[in-house]
């Protein structure tokens, strides 16, 4: 069995306008295919980071830790890839997940075209 240390996992959220509803924002994490939608940029990350923290303690309980990587279709890495860093509000920022198995989290924004 891995220790807990090696199976650290750094996340990356991209955030972009909600297609149905440009005055919506999606944070979505790519390595999970894991979405939010919200009226702000931070509360949608508030909102992805709670989702996250649930899958994760629930995957680490029953052991199934590996099956929920799911990575986003490759259209929204092609976004990353020219998508521009994101710093949220510092409270968002100190809000960290709390799962064991999250080391990190990355956030970038893509622009609408």
């Amino acid at each position: 069995m891995a220790d807990k240390k090696s199976s650290c996992i750094g996340l990356t959220f991209l955030l972009y306008p909600c297609e149905e509803d440009t005055r919506r924002f999606v944070a979505h994490c790519l390595e999970l295919d894991v979405v939010a939608v919200e009226d702000t940029k931070p509360k949608a990350i508030e909102l992805l980071k709670e989702l996250i923290e649930d899958l994760v303690n629930a995957a680490t309980e029953d052991g199934t830790l590996d099956e929920i990587f799911h990575p986003a279709p490759i259209r929204y890495w092609q976004k990353l890839a020219s998508a521009t860093r994101y710093t949220p509000p510092e409270r968002v920022i100190k809000r960290h997940i709390k799962a064991d198995r999250v080391r990190s989290v990355g956030y970038a924004l893509a622009h609408a075209k």
